[in-house]
C-alpha cells in the first residue's frame, strides 16, 4: 500500500522515482547530514552564549543607573559597543541557522544602531589638559580624565572626607601622549591585527569563541609589552611626573610610593588584571608607569577586552600614585607588584566588603579595636556612597585605616576577582540614591538603556512578533533567540533520513507525553525505541532537574474558587480563541524541548499557561544561566497580573532576578554553582505544574495566603531543607 500511494503520489507531481542510494552514498548523505547538524549545533551554543553575555552587559548598565558608582561617558561608549558587539555576533550565528531572518534583523540592528550613535556622539579623545593631577583636586567630574576608580576615590577624600593617602593621577591625557607617539600605537594595533587575523583564516572552521589560541595571545603579550617598555616617555610627561613625585615626598616625607592602574573603557571594577606596585621609589616611577602601561597588553587583559567585545583603542590607562610605602622593595620583585601580597597577613593592607567588614578583619588578623575600626570606616564609606562598596585599605601609621581604593561590590559572575575580595555581591541597598543621578552623564546612561535595554516585542506566537517591530537591542536579540531555537527544532523535525535527531516523543511513567524532543548533540544516552525515547535514557540533567520538580508532587487541582472568579475564566474561555476550557489536562499541547547533555529549552503549554524554560548547565560556569518566561492565563488582565506578582514572589526567594509586565514574566539566574542551578531547575519545575489556575484565586488574600504557604513548603520539601520525603531526600 505505501508502495502503491508512493507511486501514485510520483504520478500525479509528475515526478520519476530516483533509483534508490547504494550504501557508499547513503553513508556520505549520512555525514553530510550531520556535518551540516554539527555545524549548526556549533552557531546555536555560540548564539547562546553570546545572548548571555548581552544580558549581562545590559544588566550591569541597568544597575549603574542606581547603585552608586562613578561613571563617565567612556563607560556608557564601552557598554554599548559590547552589547551591540554581541548583538552582532548574534546575528552572525543566525546567519547559519535562518538567513533570511538574520537579513531582516540586520537591516533592523542597524537602525537601532544609527539611533544609539547619535545619542552617544562621535568618539572623542580625552580633553587634555593637565597630564598629571593632585588627588585633592579630583572628584566624580573628572571620570573621563583619571579613570572612574580613580574619581571614586577622589570622591571619598574630598567630598566625603575619609582617611585616604595623599598622591597624584596620572590620566587618559598623559597615557594619549605616551600611545600616541609616533608608529607606536599603529604597530601595536598591526601585531594585534595580525593575531586576530590568523585566528580567523580558517573560513571551514568552527567560529572561534576566544579568538587567537593560548599561545598566540601569550606571544603578541610579551612582543607588544617589550615595545612599551623600549619606547621613551614624552619629555613634557617625564617632566611632570618627576616634579609630582618631588612635590609628594617633600609634602608627605614618603621615599617609596604605590602605583594603582585602572583602566577607562572596560568595566567599573578594579578586578586584580591590572596588579598594583608598592614600594617604588621617586627614582623608579618612570619605569614603573611603563610597566602599568604594559600591563593593559597582559594575556589576561586582551583575553578580557576580547571576551567584552571592547576595541583596544578605547582603553585608556591611569595610574594613580600614593604614598603608600609597604615594605622595602627587592627581596622579591613579583611580590613587590601584587596586588594583596602575602605580607598582607602583617595587618598592613587588605580587601574588604563594607557589607562584612568582619571576615576581612578575620582574614588580616585583626585585634578586636583594630576590627571596630575597619567597621567603622566600612559604614562611613557604603553610607556616603550610597550603596555598599568593595575597597582596599592599608593601615596608617597612627593604627587607623585609609581607604587605598574603592568602587561598586561587582556582580557574583564577575571576572578575576581580587585576591582576597569576596565575590557574593548583593544589590544596592534598596532606597539609596546615586550620588551620579541628575548629571549629564546619568541622563545620557537613562537615554541609552531606553534604547538598549527594554524588551517591548510581544509574545512568538503573535503576529507582531516581527524584525520590523523590534525597538531596541534586547528586542533585536530576543527576536534572533527564538529564530534559532525554532531553526532547530525544524531541522530536527524535518531530516528524517537523521532518524538519530529527529523529534522523539517522549515516554514516561509508563505512558507517551505530548512533549517533543530534538537531541542537538548527546543527550540521549541509549538510541530510541521508533519514534519515543524513554526518560532515563534522557542524559540531560538540566531536563531532569526539571523533571524531578514536575514529578516531585502531584498537582492537586485547582484551588476553590469564588463565582466572579468562576465566572471571569467562562467569558475569557468564549472570547479568546486560544483557549480550551474541555478536555483533560495532558501537559498540554505542542509541547517542544531541544536538549543536550548541558543544554535545555522547554516551550509548553500547560492548561492556560504558556511557559518557557531555558538553561545552559555545563563545564564553563560563567556562561551558564537559567531562565524562565512564563505568561497566558484563563481569567480577566487584573488576575493575570496578580498571578504574575504571586509567581514573581516566591521565585524572587530563590535569587531570581524579575520582569513583570502585564501578565507576563521574565525570570533569570546566572553565576551560581552547578548544584544551585539544578535547584532552581527544580523549582520551575515545580512551578508549572502548581500555579495552574491559581489566577482564579487572585481576589481571595486567604487564599493567596495558604497557596504561597504551601508552595514554599513543598519546594523547600522538595530541596530538602526541611523534613519530609521529597526530590531532596533521593538525590
Amino acid at each position: 500500500m505505501a508502495g502503491f500511494l508512493a507511486k501514485l503520489r510520483a504520478l500525479l507531481l509528475r515526478e520519476e522515482a530516483g533509483p534508490e542510494p547504494t550504501p557508499e552514498q547513503a553513508a556520505r548523505a549520512a555525514a553530510a547530514l550531520g556535518a551540516e547538524f554539527r555545524r549548526k549545533h556549533t552557531n546555536f551554543r555560540l548564539l547562546l552564549t553570546s545572548g548571555k553575555r548581552l544580558l549581562s552587559i545590559l544588566a550591569d548598565m541597568e544597575h549603574a543607573k542606581t547603585d552608586g558608582r562613578v561613571f563617565g561617558m567612556v563607560f556608557l561608549r564601552a557598554g554599548t559597543t559590547s552589547a551591540a558587539v554581541n548583538a552582532f555576533r548574534m546575528l552572525s550565528h543566525l546567519k547559519t541557522l535562518d538567513a533570511g531572518a538574520a537579513e531582516r534583523l540586520s537591516a533592523r540592528f542597524a537602525a537601532i544602531l544609527a539611533e544609539v550613535e547619535a545619542v552617544l556622539g562621535r568618539r572623542k579623545a580625552p580633553a587634555c589638559g593637565e597630564l598629571v593631577t593632585d588627588l585633592c583636586r579630583v572628584d566624580a567630574a573628572a571620570a573621563d580624565q583619571v579613570g572612574a576608580r580613580l574619581a571614586e576615590l577622589g570622591e571619598v577624600k574630598n567630598r566625603l572626607g575619609l582617611p585616604v593617602p595623599e598622591g597624584f593621577a596620572i590620566g587618559a591625557c598623559a597615557y594619549e601622549a605616551f600611545a600616541g607617539q609616533e608608529g607606536l600605537r599603529e604597530e601595536i594595533a598591526r601585531r594585534m591585527q595580525s593575531v586576530y587575523a590568523s585566528a580567523a583564516s580558517d573560513a571551514d572552521a568552527a567560529p572561534a569563541l576566544f579568538g587567537p589560541d593560548a599561545h598566540s595571545l601569550a606571544l603578541m603579550s610579551r612582543e607588544i609589552q617589550d615595545l612599551i617598555m623600549a619606547a621613551p616617555l614624552p619629555e613634557a610627561l617625564e617632566k611632570a611626573l618627576t616634579q609630582a613625585c618631588e612635590v609628594l615626598a617633600a609634602a608627605c616625607g614618603c621615599t617609596h610610593l604605590c602605583l594603582l592602574p585602572c583602566t577607562m573603557g572596560e568595566g567599573q571594577g578594579f578586578t586584580g588584571v591590572y596588579p598594583a606596585q608598592f614600594g617604588v621609589p621617586c627614582a623608579g616611577l618612570l619605569d614603573a608607569y611603563r610597566r602599568a602601561l604594559a600591563g593593559k597588553y597582559s594575556v589576561q587583559a586582551m583575553r578580557r577586552r576580547l571576551m567584552r567585545g571592547i576595541q583596544d583603542i578605547d582603553v585608556a590607562l591611569c595610574v594613580g600614585v600614593l604614598a603608600v610605602p609597604g615594605p622595602e622593595p627587592g627581596a622579591d620583585p613579583e611580590l613587590d607588584q601584587a596586588l594583596v601580597p602575602d605580607w598582607s597577613a602583617e595587618r598592613l593592607r587588605g580587601a574588604c566588603r563594607s557589607t562584612d567588614p568582619e571576615d576581612s578583619a578575620r582574614v588580616a588578623g585583626l585585634t578586636p579595636e583594630e576590627a571596630r575600626g575597619l567597621a567603622e570606616l566600612s559604614r562611613r564609606l557604603e553610607r556616603g556612597l550610597g550603596a555598599p562598596a568593595l575597597f582596599e585599605w592599608v593601615k596608617a601609621q597612627d593604627g587607623g585605616f585609609m581607604v587605598l581604593r574603592c568602587g561598586p561590590l561587582p556582580p557574583p559572575d564577575e571576572e578575576d576577582p581580587a585576591p582576597g575580595a569576596a565575590t557574593a555581591a548583593p544589590e544596592a541597598a534598596t532606597g539609596l540614591r546615586s550620588h551620579m543621578e541628575g548629571t549629564p552623564v546619568h541622563r545620557c546612561l537613562v537615554e541609552l538603556m531606553a534604547l538598549l535595554s527594554p524588551l517591548t516585542l510581544p509574545p512568538p506566537e503573535d503576529p507582531d512578533f516581527r524584525a520590523a517591530n523590534c525597538r531596541t537591542v534586547r528586542d533585536v536579540a530576543r527576536l534572533a533567540h527564538q529564530r534559532a531555537v525554532d531553526a532547530m527544532f525544524e531541522f530536527g523535525r524535518s531530516q528524517q533520513d537523521f532518524p538519530e535527531r529527529q523529534a522523539k516523543q517522549l515516554w514516561a511513567g509508563g505512558s507517551a507525553m505530548q512533549w517533543w524532543l530534538i537531541n542537538l548533540e548527546d543527550a540521549f544516552s541509549a538510541p530510541p525505541e521508533g519514534r519515543f525515547i524513554r526518560l532515563e535514557h534522557i542524559s540531560c540533567p538540566p531536563f531532569q532537574a526539571v523533571w524531578a520538580g514536575i514529578s516531585a508532587f502531584p498537582w492537586a487541582g485547582p484551588p476553590p474558587v469564588d463565582a466572579r472568579g468562576f465566572l471571569s475564566i467562562m467569558y475569557e474561555s468564549t472570547t479568546n480563541p486560544e483557549i480550551s476550557i474541555t478536555g483533560g489536562f495532558d501537559f498540554g499541547v505542542q509541547n517542544h524541548i531541544l536538549l543536550s547533555k548541558s543544554y535545555v529549552s522547554l516551550s509548553s503549554r500547560f492548561g492556560y499557561h504558556f511557559v518557557t524554560i531555558e538553561a545552559l548547565v555545563g563545564e564553563r560556569a560563567r556562561e551558564n544561566f537559567v531562565s524562565f518566561q512564563f505568561r497566558g492565563g484563563a481569567a480577566e488582565v487584573t488576575r493575570r497580573a496578580r498571578r504574575i506578582q504571586f509567581v514573581s514572589s516566591i521565585l524572587a526567594e530563590f535569587g531570581f532576578s524579575l520582569e513583570a509586565r502585564e501578565d507576563a514574566l521574565l525570570a533569570r539566574v546566572e553565576g551560581l554553582p552547578t548544584a544551585e542551578l539544578m535547584d532552581r531547575l527544580r523549582v520551575l519545575g515545580y512551578l508549572i505544574i502548581h500555579t495552574r489556575q491559581l489566577d482564579m484565586i487572585m481576589r481571595l488574600p486567604e487564599q493567596v495566603r495558604l497557596q504561597r504557604e504551601k508552595i514554599l513548603r513543598e519546594v523547600r520539601q522538595m530541596l530538602g531543607q526541611v523534613p519530609g520525603r521529597g526530590v531532596g531526600e533521593l538525590g
